[in-house]
């Protein structure tokens, strides 16, 4: 058994190390390393990395905008505040990812159109009993120990997953236009061989908080499918709803939107000064003279901005306005 250093032993030794009278390793390496190695990083052959930092950023940010939808989704779905945060973006081979699943877990495997591969979405036991709990009635509250799902259970959820989908679609549509589909489920991580174990795939850990309730939803990606958006996952490429360009679809639902919302027009026909006195005297038939000519043009406000510039009038029975000029 080794031995575990005191207290005064571990100041002692970093009062050492701070004055030089020990030398760390780090130090005496690098004074006696060529100036050509001093620059030199440890690389890990067992874990490679095949994305860049500034492709990582982009994966990111997608799934921070997914995040974002999801919560939104579920909030409505279950009729209670969700919460989900990105927790984190990694690269990792393949066979680390199924280890760090629980047993039994809600595992769809999903099919990436035009993506080749297939990819992963996990929903933890913790959440699949909550959610199932929520949407029969209870209170959403888990189990104390996690058991096989029911055949009920994996139906409940199954409608639940595809909704997360067509999020998860809306979040990608930044980057690429991309649908997702179930193919496959199964609840022991280790049936699941989709891929080799020491291949390298993009995994993205959400932290999901149902009222009292927290789990894990996991995500994984192989790198051979995001090899064909490898080139648009940088930073020149716009992304993000209010970065990207608009289809011509979009486009005209927002046009649409604009131009049947309802404003209020109004025009003045004149002014005048009243004391209070004059004002509580009127009486009907009493003539109020204004301080223009009935022929003088007036102006026209939209929401109170003046607009334009015309004379008031009746279009049958009803008050109009005709346009003379445009402010």
């Amino acid at each position: 058994m080794a031995d575990i250093l005191t207290q005064e032993e571990v100041d002692a030794l970093l009062n050492a190390v701070s004055t030089g009278d020990v030398p760390t390793p780090i130090k005496s390496d690098m004074a006696n390393a060529s100036p050509n190695l001093r620059d030199a990083i440890v690389y890990d052959f067992k874990r490679p990395e095949m994305v860049s930092k500034d492709q990582m950023r982009t994966i990111q940010m997608v799934y921070e905008n997914f995040a974002r939808y999801l919560s939104n989704l579920l909030s409505a779905y279950l009729r209670t505040m969700v919460e989900v945060n990105v927790l984190a973006v990694d690269q990792l081979t393949f066979g680390e990812f199924i280890m760090s699943l629980p047993n039994p877990t809600n595992m769809n495997i999903i099919d990436m159109k035009p993506l080749e591969g297939r990819g992963i979405f996990e929903i933890n036991p913790v959440l699949v009993f909550s959610i199932v709990d929520r949407l029969l009635g209870g209170a959403g509250t888990t189990l104390e120990e996690i058991r096989l799902f029911t055949d009920i259970e994996q139906s409940i959820m199954a409608n639940v997953v595809q909704k997360s989908l067509g999020a998860l679609a809306e979040a990608w549509s930044s980057v690429s236009k991309m649908s997702f589909t179930v193919i496959d489920r199964e609840m022991n991580p280790q049936f699941c061989q989709i891929l080799a174990t020491n291949e390298t795939v993009v995994s993205v850990t959400l932290e999901v908080t149902i009222k009292d309730v927290t789990g894990i939803v996991s995500i994984c990606i192989p790198f051979i499918s995001l090899e064909p958006l490898i080139g648009k996952l940088s930073a020149q490429h716009k992304f993000g709803a209010a970065l990207k360009e608009l289809d011509e679809k979009q486009k005209a639902q927002i046009v649409g939107t604009v131009y049947s919302a309802a404003v209020t027009a109004s025009f003045e026909i004149g002014r005048t000064h009243l004391t209070i006195r004059e004002l509580l005297e009127l009486q009907r038939d009493d003539i109020v003279v204004l301080d223009k000519s009935v022929k003088s043009p007036c102006t026209m406000c939209v929401e109170k901005i003046p607009k334009f510039v015309g004379s008031p009038g009746l279009v049958s029975r009803k008050k109009g306005f005709k346009i003379l000029q445009k402010l």
